[in-house]
């Protein structure tokens, strides 16, 4: 009787693994369990035993995938360095056909995966390496790894990205495509030697993932009216501001996917894309051939777009040719790095832009935070399914300030920034704090969450 194996390789780029075996009969995990033809092959291969097939959402067959990688890695050993450039090459010259090295690289992918980690941080330390995933915006250890295969891990990280192995002086950038049967990845290499080696941190971006609606992102409903309004305009200038990592992007997508019809033209520029809407016309920003913001924004406006999305104003270029655009008809979404929504009107005049200016072409604001979820398996408690955090998953608490004539008008004036909140807050105008206090007395959050993301407590 044939011993009931599938090779990490093979499970990965069909989609497909065991996560079963009792006496003659086998249970498979699919992801795409209408490929009747894969599991004809693999009941010719196991005629002897009863297979059965079931589906297997993607998360937990990539964490079980990672599992399967990491229980084909032998002996942590086998890759030996006793330090110095010598043997630190003769490391380098095996990992391009080193299969533990591989099988390792790609168990930390997929587990980043399962867990939704943003980030993967690799950290060299005086004795060993520490793993560490961004999980919620949180840093969360996950394991040791020994220096010598961490050497190895770099250095093949290196060889795909097409950076220079032998390099460990100097700071080096650069991004690998990824892509198999479970998930598409495009990620961000960023590399810094420190005084115990090197630094590496892996931005993931999941081609897989499709943008969320604006209805799953979370925005109280007090606010619903506010995104109508904003879906139903026909030009000016739209932002959405807050820090890196804030989920500004996500929004944007979300928006855009609200308005993605066949009567409109839409075109982002974006650094990186991080999601790929069909029917939208996306450009990647590309420094190195002069790919700028401005450059391609200057460029864009002979495609005939209706509607512009901007991923970032970085610049005073940027911030006047969205100006433009909003002006000559079009509706522009942008990005902008502000604490709040009334600060995106002096943050635009610092830039260059006259207050009336401003007025006349911005049409709303929104300034957003995302924040953890109590876990709901143990109500903030710490188990097992929230890794003992409390927390599982985020969701955003914003301000949003839709303008108005009077608004409008008091900023083409110059007001400043102290009375125009005080005007707003005369008005009812809901504040981030406001939201964020509505979604703990709602029992989705909780203070302590509130006070680490905004700085203050409730």
């Amino acid at each position: 009787m044939n011993a009931v194996y599938l090779s990490p390789a093979f499970c990965s780029a069909n989609g497909v693994l065991i996560t079963g075996i009792d006496e003659k009969r086998v249970s498979f995990g699919m992801l795409h369990p209408e490929d009747t033809a894969l599991q004809a092959r693999i009941k010719k291969e196991y005629a002897e035993y009863l297979c059965v097939f079931t589906v297997i959402p993607p998360e937990e067959f990539n964490l079980k995938l990672s599992q399967l990688y990491a229980e084909e890695n032998p002996d942590e050993n086998a890759v030996q360095s006793n330090g110095g450039e010598d043997s630190r090459a003769s490391v380098i010259d095996k990992i391009a056909d080193d299969a533990p090295v591989i099988n390792l690289l790609n168990s930390i992918f997929l587990e980043a995966l399962a867990k939704k980690a943003s980030d993967i941080h690799i950290e060299s330390g005086k004795e060993h390496t520490r793993l560490r995933f961004r999980i919620d915006g949180i840093l969360v250890f996950i394991r040791i790894i020994p220096t010598e295969r961490a050497l190895a891990v770099s250095a093949r990280l290196k060889l795909l990205a097409n950076l220079n192995v032998l390099e460990n002086r100097r700071p080096q950038d650069g991004h690998i495509d990824i892509s198999a049967e479970a998930y598409s990845l495009d990620v961000r290499i960023s590399i810094t030697p420190t005084i115990w080696g090197e630094s590496i941190v892996l931005r993931l971006l999941n081609r897989s993932d499709v943008p969320l609606s604006i209805g799953a992102l979370g925005f109280s409903a007090g606010y619903q009216a506010s995104i109508s309004a904003i879906l139903s305009m026909a030009s000016g200038l739209v932002l959405v501001t807050g820090p890196t990592g804030s989920g500004k992007t996500t929004t944007l997508a979300a928006l855009l996917q609200e308005l993605n019809k066949t009567a409109l033209k839409i075109i982002s520029i974006e650094d990186p894309v991080e999601y790929r809407i069909e029917g939208i016309t996306q450009i990647q920003v590309n420094e190195e051939l002069d790919l700028t913001f401005d450059a391609a924004l200057r460029r864009i406006f002979r495609q005939d777009p209706d509607i512009i999305m901007v991923g970032e104003i970085r610049d005073t270029e940027t911030a006047e040719l969205a100006i433009r655009a909003a002006l000559t008809g079009h509706l522009v979404f942008a990005t902008l790095h502000t604490n709040n929504a009334p600060e995106s009107i002096y943050r635009l005049q610092n830039m260059g832009i006259p207050f009336y200016m401003v007025a006349a072409v911005l049409r709303a604001s929104i300034a957003q935070r995302l924040i953890r979820k109590k876990c709901t398996a143990c109500n903030a408690a710490g188990c097992s399914v929230c890794a003992g955090t409390g927390y599982a998953g985020r969701t955003v608490i914003a301000e949003i300030l839709v303008m108005t004539t009077v608004l409008a008008d008091l900023i083409s004036r110059g007001i400043q920034a102290e009375e125009l909140r005080r005007t707003l807050e005369q008005g009812g105008h809901r504040t981030l704090f406001d939201d964020a206090e509505e979604k703990v007395r709602a029992g989705i959050t909780t203070g302590e969450e509130i006070k680490r993301e905004l700085g203050v407590p409730l």
